[in-house]
């Protein structure tokens, strides 16, 4: 502090007062007290005044108390006791401060959370060096129709966005991961696409679903007879099973019934996210009938398709045993996330 007051600062003379713009008295009270006690307590200080803290500290080169607030916003963020309003100020705070690690720190959680934070007034507030953060960022995991809705809501009373900015920012879209209901009820009606690029895409979609019919249909004629050889049962697939979600959800949890225990099963479950098929269960010689819970990485799904495969009997029923005699199915299906 000698080095401060006398240097730069002041003006060499002892008694004139010297004038800091860094802060308000209150923050400088903080910086006081952290200076004389060597800790601060960050429970009663709202997120404006945190930051505030920040700016200060980084800016008398308390690299310390910078390191201990950004650790302080991380847990707060870990834990969801931040109001999602606060985030988005903080974030264009941070972003045009430059504060690197809270902004990556920030924006990660914002992005986990773009269904409840995109139609947000104060997401019209960002700055557009902090939309264009949120349109680029790399490790994104929420869902295009989400992070479009949170684009129309900025840019809605933006008239002095430029053409050229406005079509890339367009351009960190595609259009082919939007469920096919977002692509006709939102984005058309947006007018931010031209109607051919949809189309064309729609297409697309047309022409995967007619290839999973099929698919499907296969696998349904594959399920009509099982071969008994040598007293055994030689099944092909034994059942399949389809659930489409009432809408794209994010899930790590799957729980669903086997209800016959004369078998020993194997089954795969699929996973459907509005582009592309994706195993994400597949267990073998499961003896255990009843409930099965299964944990798996959090995963965007909108619908799951369950196919079983009988490779076992546990019980000696002779050679006519098939699922006419003894029926099997696959039930109280449902998807969550913990």
């Amino acid at each position: 502090f000698a080095t401060l007051l006398y240097g730069g600062f002041g003006d060499n003379s002892t008694g004139n007062p010297v004038t800091l713009d860094c802060c308000d008295s209150q923050i400088f009270k903080q910086i006081l007290n952290f200076v004389w006690e060597g800790e601060i307590c960050f429970s009663d200080v709202d997120i404006q005044s945190l930051l505030d803290l920040l700016e200060t500290a980084r800016f008398l080169c308390f690299d310390r108390l910078v390191e201990g607030i950004e650790d302080h916003l991380e847990i707060i963020l870990d834990k969801k006791i931040i109001e999602f309003k606060d985030c988005l100020l903080a974030f264009n705070f941070v972003n045009l401060n430059k504060f690197t690690k809270a902004s990556s720190l920030l924006l990660s959680y914002i992005d986990q959370n773009l269904d409840n934070i995109s139609a947000l007034p104060e997401l019209a507030d960002l700055s557009e060096t902090s939309i264009h953060n949120l349109l680029n960022f790399e490790e994104r995991i929420s869902s295009e129709i989400d992070l479009f809705t949170a684009f129309l809501n900025w840019i809605a009373n933006k008239e002095t966005v430029s053409e050229e900015v406005k079509t890339e920012m367009l351009g960190c879209f595609d259009l082919e991961r939007f469920d096919r209901n977002d692509l006709v009820d939102k984005v058309r009606k947006s007018k931010m696409f031209e109607a051919n690029q949809i189309c064309d895409v729609l297409e697309k979609h047309m022409e995967k679903l007619q290839e999973e019919v099929k698919s499907k249909n296969k696998i349904v004629d594959e399920t009509k007879s099982g071969i008994v050889v040598s007293n055994a049962l030689v099944p092909p697939v034994f059942a399949t099973k389809a659930w489409r979600l009432d809408q794209t959800h994010f899930v790590n949890k799957l729980e669903f019934t086997l209800d016959n225990s004369r078998y020993l099963y194997s089954y795969k479950v699929k996973a459907w996210d509005g582009m592309n098929w994706a195993t994400i269960i597949e267990c073998k010689e499961v003896e255990h009938t009843g409930k099965q819970v299964v944990h798996f990485e959090r995963r965007k799904i909108e619908t799951l398709h369950v196919t079983v495969t009988v490779t076992g009997s546990k019980k000696n029923d002779g050679p006519f045993l098939s699922y006419v005699l003894h029926p099997f199915s696959v039930s109280n299906f449902s998807a969550s996330l913990i």
